[in-house]
């Protein structure tokens, strides 16, 4: 994500260590102002025993979301941005962006967060300050310190850890105890609090495993260093928090502890250090925090998915200081809020809806086994799976109403940016996922049992040209139904060394058509000598297996070469064990003139099925439910009219279609007959009569006078099972 032009630029800029550029920044920000102001006040609520649970939930997702994130860190080259470059380099920029925004916000708002924090144990010290004065005066110094860059940062950092340092060891060689220890054991919560709220305010003070990861741009070594520093960070920092709320326990009773948010002060042998600690870790998070969010604006402006302005630098630098001043104008804002309280469950929902996302990337990239997820630090995909929803159960026992606002936050993200349909220049987790869901499907398709009772339309659509055979692709998907799928394909005839340049440039036309109209569809193009050769090479090529498709649509032609041209290709569909469907287009120039129903006119039991089914599925389509499917019958004689009817009507009971009976008593000729009963049909369906297509040169000749009376679409149909009729 670097913009700089040389590769010793790049160097340059990547000057952090493990150590310097995760190890203490992670710790720095997770050692923060609830250790030192809230600890003693979660004991107090929720007792020694309750307060460990608390801390081992909190640790155990922050601690499965860093195997994750190292996962995923050790597998590609890791650019500035850090989760939101993990994420969207995995599930798409669409998911990146949507997850990516409400953490820079996070990262924004946690500026503040702990510069409220210092503001307030300020305050305590001094009665007298204004908090958002004194929060506001400290975020105007750290905007200066943030735009002299990384580097400035990671030297800051280092003091800070050393006084950090000194001040637990003033804690931990305090000693005060109490009368009773065991009194602080269990919860004693206050009117209105209970477990998860204390639970969301404490969990901001493991959430800073994303510190280093936000600076990925300045690691020398991402994929060494993420890792190592974040897993050291969070197991470390877990060691200091459960000494710590052990200790607290042991050194005040539950009143101080509950009250007295400066409580530390009591207990450490040099209470001074706990002002320097305290002002050590929040200045510290802030500052980390400060550093973070201007690097993932920056990268989620240069994939486009914010403003590009807010990339730019200012100067010759390529700190990104327009992300800044817009970091500390949101902070800003926060800070003027002055509660802590408030601030820190928005801070830990949209923390956890990050983490959630990152755990399922992790989890994903396994399950689906991509050849191209190799990372160097190995992870189980269960272990991630179980963070991720980990992470969306803590979010629904804080607050479902707030988890129902994140998710919308980020579902309204993700529309927006999938309406905008960004470009990407990288391949992600997505195409893996639905690979390996297909190939399951497929393979469990294959192996199970085929039955006509489970048939689904696969249409292969001879479209040509689908733009001007749109009638053609409109009744395809009628079919299709969202039950089957389309094989829209076109043979392309002539010399294959001359026509193979094409083939590509159709077939990608072919699929902007499916795009444009959103078809369940793929495109298939074949060159072939002849159109009886292309057809046939189109059914024998076309699908996998058992998916393949059982059924070909054609247009009707008028012209009788097309007609000659199709008798090769009928007969070759048929012997390939196909359905066969011809579809002519309706005369009329107003459709509304027609009559709203569909004729299915009945011969042989097969043929008459299919045709039923054929009916059944457009009808389906809210355009067509208007319409009353029709089944006629031609008899010769009034004697067969009540068997007949009686027949067609369990019939229609057994395939279970909604339509009326009309059984037509007449010796006329049946195309006859079908012109003048289904004149004004929206739709007639019509069985073909291989013997008749046999008796023609012209297969389709017999059909010419009944498609030329016809106003309404029609379809001329033989299913493959019966091929006497």
């Amino acid at each position: 994500m670097s913009t700089a032009s040389t590769p010793g630029a790049v160097l340059a800029q990547r000057r952090l260590g493990t150590f310097g550029g995760v190890f203490v920044p992670n710790v720095l920000t997770i050692l923060g102002v609830i250790m030192f102001l809230r600890l003693g006040w979660v004991v107090g609520q929720a007792g020694l025993v309750q307060a460990i649970v608390i801390l081992l939930i909190a640790k155990a997702i922050t601690l499965l979301t860093a195997l994750s994130l190292s996962a995923i860190s050790t597998n590609t080259a890791v650019g500035a941005g850090g989760a939101y470059f993990l994420i969207s380099r995995s599930l798409g920029l669409e998911i990146g962006g949507a997850v990516g925004v409400p953490l820079y916000l996070a990262q924004a708002i946690s500026v503040a967060f702990y510069l409220v924090g210092f503001a307030e144990s300020l305050q305590l010290l001094l009665p007298n300050l204004d908090e958002r004065v004194a929060g506001s005066a400290a975020l105007l110094l750290f905007l200066g310190v943030a735009w002299f860059g990384a580097g400035i940062i990671e030297k800051t950092q280092y003091v800070i850890f050393v006084l950090l340092i000194a001040s637990l060891a003033a804690i931990f060689t305090g000693w005060h105890p109490v009368a009773d220890p065991g009194a602080t054991l269990r919860p004693a919560y206050d009117e209105g609090v209970y477990f998860w709220p204390v639970f969301a305010i404490f969990f901001p003070a493991v959430t800073g495993i994303m510190s280093g990861v936000s600076l990925s741009g300045d690691l020398k070594d991402p994929a060494r260093s993420i890792p190592r520093g974040t897993i050291l960070a969070v197991l470390a920092t877990l060691v200091v928090y459960a000494a710590m709320m052990v200790w607290v326990a042991l050194n005040a009773d539950r009143a101080a502890l509950k009250e007295n948010p400066l409580v530390l002060l009591d207990i450490a042998s040099v209470p001074p250090l706990i002002y320097v600690g305290l002002w050590a870790a929040t200045l510290s998070s802030a500052l980390a925090s400060l550093a973070a969010a201007p690097r993932t604006l920056k990268a989620l402006a240069l994939d486009k998915v914010a403003p590009r302005f807010l990339g730019r630098s200012i100067g010759r630098s390529n700190e990104p200081r327009v992300a800044l001043v817009v970091s500390a104008v949101i902070a800003e804002a926060c800070v003027l809020v002055g509660d802590l309280n408030l601030i820190a469950p928005v801070i830990t929902m949209f923390f956890l809806a990050t983490y959630g996302t990152l755990n399922i990337v992790a989890g994903v990239e396994r399950l689906v086994s991509n050849p191209s997820f190799r990372p160097t630090f190995r992870t189980h995909w269960l272990a991630s799976l179980l963070g991720g929803a980990g992470c969306v159960a803590v979010m629904v026992l804080i607050s479902a109403p707030a988890t129902i606002v994140a998710v919308v936050v980020i579902g309204g993200i993700y529309f927006l940016l999938t309406r905008r349909s960004l470009d990407t220049a990288w391949g992600d987790v997505r195409s893996g996922f639905w690979f390996s869901i297909a190939r399951l499907g497929l393979l469990r398709y294959i192996s199970s049992r085929q039955h006509l009772r489970n048939w689904r339309p696969i249409v292969l659509v001879l479209a040509g040209s689908p733009k001007s055979r749109r009638r053609l692709i409109e009744f395809a998907d009628l079919i299709e139904a969202r039950r089957g799928f389309l094989f829209l394909s076109q043979v392309v005839t002539g010399d294959w060394a001359e026509l193979l340049p094409r083939q590509r440039k159709i077939a990608e036309a072919l699929n902007g058509f499916i795009r444009e109209e959103r078809l369940s569809a793929i495109a298939k193009v074949v060159v072939a000598e002849d159109f009886e050769q292309g057809v046939s090479t189109l059914l024998q090529v076309s699908g996998l297996g058992q998916f393949e498709p059982n059924t070909v649509l054609i247009g009707w032609s008028d012209d009788r070469l097309n007609q000659a041209m199709f008798a090769g290709a009928i007969s070759r569909i048929l012997q390939l064990e196909r359905n066969l469907v011809i579809f002519g287009e309706a005369d009329a120039e107003d459709e509304s003139t027609l009559t709203e129903t569909i004729d299915v006119w009945w011969y042989a039991k097969e043929n008459g099925s299919f045709m039923l089914t054929l009916a059944y599925l457009i009808h389906a389509d809210p355009a067509w439910r208007g319409h009353r499917i029709r089944l006629l019958r031609i008899i010769p004689s009034e004697a067969g009219v009540e068997s007949t009817t009686a027949s067609l009507k369990e019939t229609i009971r057994e395939l279970r279609v909604d339509a009326d009976v009309h059984v037509i008593v007449s010796e006329e000729p049946p195309m006859s007959v079908i012109a003048c009963e289904s004149r004004n049909a929206h739709l007639t369906l019509v069985g073909l009569s291989v013997q008749r297509m046999q008796q023609s040169e012209a297969p389709l000749a017999t059909y010419a006078p009944l498609a030329a009376q016809l106003r309404g679409h029609f379809m001329l149909a033989k299913s493959w099972h019966d091929l006497k009729y």
